[in-house]
Order: C-alpha cells, then sequence, then structure tokens
C-alpha cells in the first residue's frame, strides 16, 4: 500500500563535521542523487538527495547505502559539482521532475549546516506508460535561482531487475539569467541575496545591466551566455514588454538538452501563458513569495 499523503517523508540532517578541510577540492559542494533505475507501476520507491562537502562523499554514500536497504541493487546515481563554495547556513530547495510521475514531497527546502544533508523523496508513476524510459532532474536552487541539474532516468517495467549500480556526473552551471518584472520586487531581493550568497560574478553583472531595466546588445549576450534562462512567471512578467523580449529571444536561441527556458510561479492560479511557452513545464514555487 502507498505512504499516506498527508505525512512526507521526515528530513535528516547529517552528521557532525568530522575534520579539517585540507584542500579546495575538499572545500567543493557536491550535489548527489541516488534513484532507482527501474520502477514497477504504482509502486511507492525512495529517492534521497544530497547536498555535502567534496571530503564527506564516501560517508554520503554510505548513508544512501544504509537508507536504501534492500532496493540498494536498483539504484542508480547521478551528481554534480557546484561552481561556487555554498555558505554555512544558506537554504537549498530541492525539487523533483519527472513527467509522469508523483513526488512526495514535491519539494523539499533545508538549510546547509553541517558537511552533509539528505532530501528524502517518494516516487511512483501517475500516468506513465510500462516499458518505457523518461528523463527528467531533480532542480536545487539557492533563494529561488538554480544553481544545479541532477539527471534522473528511471524505467517503468513489470519486474525491475537488479542491475549494476551506475553513476552519472555532470559539470555545474556557471551562468543563470534571471527574467522577471521589476514590479516584483522580492523576486528581485532574492537573485540579490542569491548571487551574494553564491559569488556568482555572472549574476551580479545581470542584475546590474537590468537595474535601470535596459534592454539591447549587452543583455542579448548576457542570454547567449547563459547555461539556464530562469523566466519568473506572475501577472507583472507577462504583461512587461522588456520580459516578453527576453523570453522570445531565448525560444530564438533553440537550445537543445536538459531544458534552457526554464519558468517558475508563485502564485496560483498561474499567469496566461503564452503560446509560444505552452510546451514548456512551468514549476510552482510557493517559498518565492515568503
Amino acid at each position: 500500500a502507498p505512504p499516506p499523503m498527508a505525512i512526507p517523508p521526515q528530513p535528516q540532517l547529517g552528521s557532525p563535521q568530522t575534520g579539517k578541510l585540507d584542500s579546495q577540492a575538499d572545500k567543493k559542494t557536491q550535489f548527489s542523487c541516488y534513484y532507482p533505475s527501474e520502477i514497477a507501476p504504482n509502486t511507492w520507491e525512495s529517492m534521497v538527495a544530497y547536498l555535502h562537502y567534496h571530503h564527506v562523499a564516501n560517508n554520503v554514500l554510505a548513508d544512501a547505502r544504509n537508507y536504501l536497504k534492500s532496493s540498494w541493487d536498483k539504484i542508480r546515481r547521478a551528481a554534480k559539482t557546484a561552481k561556487h563554495v555554498l555558505p554555512e547556513g544558506v537554504r537549498v530547495t530541492a525539487s523533483p521532475h519527472l513527467d509522469g510521475f508523483e513526488f512526495n514531497p514535491p519539494s523539499m527546502s533545508l538549510g546547509f549546516y553541517e558537511d552533509w544533508v539528505r532530501f528524502n523523496f517518494k516516487l511512483r508513476t501517475k500516468n506513465a506508460q510500462l516499458d518505457l524510459a523518461y528523463n527528467g532532474y531533480i532542480t536545487f536552487s539557492v533563494a529561488g535561482i538554480i544553481v544545479a541539474d541532477v539527471p534522473v532516468s528511471i524505467f517503468v517495467t513489470q519486474i525491475p531487475q537488479q542491475l549494476e549500480p551506475k553513476e552519472i556526473v555532470r559539470n555545474p552551471y556557471r551562468a543563470v539569467f534571471p527574467s522577471y518584472s521589476h514590479q516584483d520586487t522580492n523576486i528581485v531581493q532574492r537573485c540579490e541575496v542569491a548571487y551574494k550568497a553564491l559569488g556568482m560574478d555572472y549574476l551580479r553583472d545581470v542584475m546590474a545591466l537590468r537595474s535601470g531595466q535596459l534592454w539591447g546588445e549587452q543583455l542579448l549576450r548576457f542570454i547567449d551566455r547563459a547555461d539556464i534562462f530562469q523566466l519568473f512567471w506572475s501577472k507583472a512578467a507577462e504583461q512587461s514588454p522588456y520580459v516578453r523580449d527576453e523570453w522570445q529571444y531565448a525560444i530564438r536561441l533553440g537550445r537543445a538538452g536538459i531544458s534552457f527556458i526554464r519558468p517558475v510561479y508563485w502564485v496560483e492560479p498561474i499567469a496566461p501563458i503564452p503560446d509560444e511557452l505552452n510546451h514548456i513545464h512551468f514549476s510552482y514555487q510557493p517559498d518565492l513569495q515568503k
């Protein structure tokens, strides 16, 4: 029987620091995810994600193995190293996205105070079809700004097989372009918090350019350089000619792979979505209005 949806799995923090950080490599932070490579229809399975320092990678592996226990033989690991060291106490949100599946809870936010922190999720098929593979990602964000996407790929089958553990490691995002209306002051403030916390020079430069609501060649070059075009969608954004010019240019770039244009919204009902954006997933992030 599936777990009750009203009681989400409880997050657990990692162990206290186990030793001195001796090198820049040790100080690096990494996003990791352990999830089932195959799943039977309508069956709840566990998925865990971590934010951790590089020097405790073995501790995280041991914790994941212990937490997932009997399902370990069908687990796949994916990881991404952060470009910048995340400061102690920064609040990180993890949100999984996989078409055809549902997650409990849909997202989770935790403070990064110790060597590692674990995000616990349950997942099951919703309308995913049998004998097909589904690709998605778990998104990590700080103050509303996407800092990493860890890829997830799951095959739906009646009889999951025992497989050799697989690992996927991806490069971090270096540049995120935030597109928003200046009427959404809470979003502007969150972007400022994010670039200060993450030390993202690119994001700081974008914010400085956008402070005057300028739109021209220099702004286009920032969008060209971006790994992610993060669209903060609201009624004000829907009516803003600057925001419209930005997302229309982003569409014309024709980027492939994991979605380049990443819309998020925080107020329901969602503002009207233009036809050109209807094929893109809009992620509901209610914590952005806090």
